[in-house]
């Protein structure tokens, strides 16, 4: 199978699920081209496992000749259609002004990439994600494209829901991480309730990454958080908690490893309560580094918040991650987090913004390491069953139409 897959930005060192994913294709046979709508990001750190993914990458400019000769075939072939498609993007953002502008200076660019997917044998088109990757697949398919498909994950869904019913209603498929999505997009988006919606979770490789065994340290207290620093992860909050708990937490430490928009408020915030020395920011760290981070701490903190315009998780990736290598996790009880962290169970659930809240269920791993730890064990467990890179890229592939996927998965499942 040859797989066209567009993203928004790369390299994103935030979006290893995705790498993942692709790296996970490419093992199970699958020819990869990827193609990223942003320039390409010379800034951002590519993780080592993720490596292969730069061959597969394919740049193409906004307003070069590959754009505006496929949109000058398009207007000749196709004027209904590109007319069509042009007036739905007006309407459907007309109250959300920038996204169209975007979308439509992009369509050159898509019809670019719809007709080099063809002319390369591709056989299908996923979208990673709801937004503007969706938007170009969708272009591309209306204008005589290749069938495509789309990953709905969060904020792509939760910020605004213009258009997704075009874009989903004319999807191949809609695959969602969680089912609070899947309820979400039923709920707010014509024409979903009767669609069939996959719920494939994001996946970590398990068989990869060897639980760690003992319980967690309370001599130092390691608190570990990883992820970007913006509004919508809520660190601040993990800041206040520590304020409140750090005198009952013995010798604690606090890593940070991410960087974002809110990286200097947060320090300023940490050195402003008299943390300074016990919070540290090490900025974004290549993924042996934070593989290192997890197998270390004694408890991993994601205490997300429903942010500005609606934007929060799916369902935060470094919880997946600090489970698989069986370590504590408390985080937040919104959007589809409670699929994976099961309160008491797989981990610790607090409401969003309550800093006392984060502050007791720091002193509940401190003071019952042995219980932090069979929770862990659990959520180690969970993630086995539900998070498998191997099972879900599978999944995957047999939506996108490869059968050779269907062959593995009976395979796996005969006697």
């Amino acid at each position: 199978m040859k797989l066209a897959i567009i993203v928004t930005e790369y390299p994103k060192s935030t979006e290893t699920f995705i790498y993942r994913d692709l790296v996970k294709f490419a093992e199970l046979g699958t020819e990869i081209r990827l193609y990223h709508l942003a320039p390409f990001r010379r800034n951002q750190t590519l993780h080592a496992f993720a490596e292969p993914t730069r061959a597969w990458a394919k740049a193409l400019g906004f307003a070069g000749r590959p754009a505006l000769g496929a949109l000058a075939r398009a207007a000749i072939r196709h004027p209904l259609a590109l007319a069509g498609a042009v007036a739905k993007i007006v309407r459907a953002y007309a109250a959300l002004p920038k996204i169209g502008i975007k979308s439509l200076a992009m369509l050159p660019k898509a019809l670019a990439i719809a007709e080099d997917a063809r002319r390369w044998g591709a056989t299908h088109v996923h979208a990673e994600f709801a937004g503007h990757p969706a938007t170009a697949a969708w272009f591309g398919h209306r204008l005589g494209g290749l069938p495509y498909s789309v990953s709905c994950r969060a904020h792509d869904i939760f910020r605004t829901q213009q258009l997704l019913d075009a874009k989903l209603g004319e999807a191949k498929s809609v695959r969602t991480v969680s089912e609070f999505g899947r309820s979400f997009l039923q709920a707010q988006v014509p024409g979903m309730a009767a669609r069939e919606i996959h719920v494939i979770h994001s996946s970590v490789d398990v068989d990869a990454i060897i639980p760690v065994a003992t319980q967690p340290s309370i001599a130092p207290f390691r608190i570990l958080y990883v992820g970007a620093l913006e509004p919508k992860k809520g660190v601040e909050y993990l800041i206040d908690a520590l304020t409140l708990a750090g005198p009952m937490l013995g010798d604690w430490t606090c890593e940070a490893i991410g960087h974002g928009p809110s990286a200097e408020a947060l320090r300023a915030r940490a050195t402003s309560r008299g943390l300074a020395d016990r919070v540290v920011f090490h900025g974004m760290q290549p993924f042996e580094q934070v593989a290192a981070a997890y197998a270390r701490a004694s408890v991993c903190v994601a205490p997300s918040v429903i942010g500005p315009n609606g934007r929060q998780e799916g369902i935060p990736n470094v919880m997946i991650e600090a489970l698989a290598y069986q370590r504590p996790a408390i985080t937040t009880n919104i959007s589809g987090i409670p699929e994976l962290i099961r309160d008491g169970d797989t981990g610790l659930l607090i409401p969003q913004r309550d800093a006392a809240a984060l502050a007791r269920a720091l002193r509940r791993v401190y003071d019952d390491p042995a219980a932090a730890l069979a929770m862990a064990k659990r959520g180690r467990a969970h993630v086995e069953a539900e998070f498998d890179l191997a099972v879900n890229a599978r999944r995957q592939l047999e939506l996108f139409g490869d059968p050779s996927s269907r062959r593995d998965a009976a395979e796996q499942t005969s006697p």
